[in-house]
């Protein structure tokens, strides 16, 4: 059994192609390449002599042959290194431009283009194998062909394909979100699909979170502009409101109020808050069931603010 096994070992490894991927370094070239080859372009924003995330997946995953194979004939590999070893000036100023351009702001990153370069997906920070990236980038390759597909066809029946992917896109890629929205009404004039109605959700809900992360920490200005929002919220955000409401301000606000309790009587302030606000920031449907879970959890104050005391002193 074991000979077997050190056998499929041994021919597995004869197996795996143990070719380094090809990396370029210049967008318009990588552009060409993936029109010519019909693969997606995969972007790896990276700090590669400082940013200790990029160099261990560089060298645990980007540079072992698994992931060589994995890419061959899927991408063209193209890295943005912004290292704090000298470069040349205008070199720099393209990578960081290049950053600007796709919104990132933190290193790695991540992402996955056409040959056009519109963002398809992608992640941020590192990955510790390729088993916890090949279904983000397979996600982003599809996206990707399905958006070609779309743009086969014209009028109404484009605006409906691609508002089928804008559905399924994910939320924190709020530019590629904001061009299918255009490309969208654009095909759809009529507005029969309502995405005017989901774009101006999309611009309050965003006005709405720039505004809460200016005051972050400060729980009571935040309340107040969720409230404020909440008062005009459109309909499709009120829901969305409440739950960033909840993980944004109350549950933290909570967590600060226990973490900071001297005596049993800030315990149960701390539960008629979470109470109170449970009340006005949960939906109908739920809002029973979780003010009895919520109930529960406070049921007994005093042994509560006993666990905390005995937490303080480990």
């Amino acid at each position: 059994m074991l000979k077997h096994a050190f056998f499929t070992l041994g021919l597995a490894a004869m197996v795996m192609p143990a070719f380094a991927a090809e990396w370029l370094t210049d967008l318009a070239a990588a552009k060409e390449q993936a029109a010519k080859s019909g693969k997606a372009i995969l972007v790896n924003f990276t700090g590669s002599d400082w940013c200790g995330y990029c160099i261990r997946m560089r060298r645990d995953v980007l540079e072992q042959p698994e992931f060589a194979a994995y890419a061959a004939d899927k991408f063209v590999l193209l890295e943005v290194d912004i290292p704090r070893a000298p470069i040349p000036a205008e070199v720099r100023e393209q990578r960081m431009q290049l950053c600007r351009q796709y919104e990132v702001t933190g290193f790695p990153t991540i992402l996955v283009l056409n040959p056009a370069g519109e963002v398809l997906g992608g992640f941020n920070g590192a990955r510790p194998h390729i088993t916890a990236m090949i279904p983000l980038l397979d996600e982003a390759r599809e996206r990707g062909q399905q958006l070609a597909h779309a743009r086969e066809y014209e009028g109404l029946e484009r605006a409906k394909a691609i508002f089928a992917i804008y559905k399924d896109f994910p939320s924190n890629f709020k530019a590629p979100r904001l061009a299918l929205q255009q490309e969208i009404a654009l095909y759809d004039p009529q507005d029969t699909l309502g995405i005017r109605e989901i774009t101006a959700a999309d611009m309050q809900m965003q006005e709405l979170m720039a505004e809460v992360r200016a005051h972050h920490r400060n729980f009571q200005k935040q309340t107040e502009i969720f409230e404020r929002y909440l008062a005009q919220a459109h309909p499709l955000n009120r829901d969305k409101m409440m739950e960033r409401k909840r993980s944004v301000v109350i549950f933290p606000c909570l967590n600060v109020m226990l973490l900071n309790a001297k005596s049993v009587d800030d315990i149960i302030k701390a539960r008629d808050y979470v109470l109170r606000e449970a009340e006005i920031s949960y939906p109908d449907s739920i809002k029973a069931e979780m003010i009895e879970s919520l109930r529960n959890t406070f049921a007994d104050p005093e042994a509560m603010f006993r666990n905390i005391q005995e937490r303080r002193k480990r």
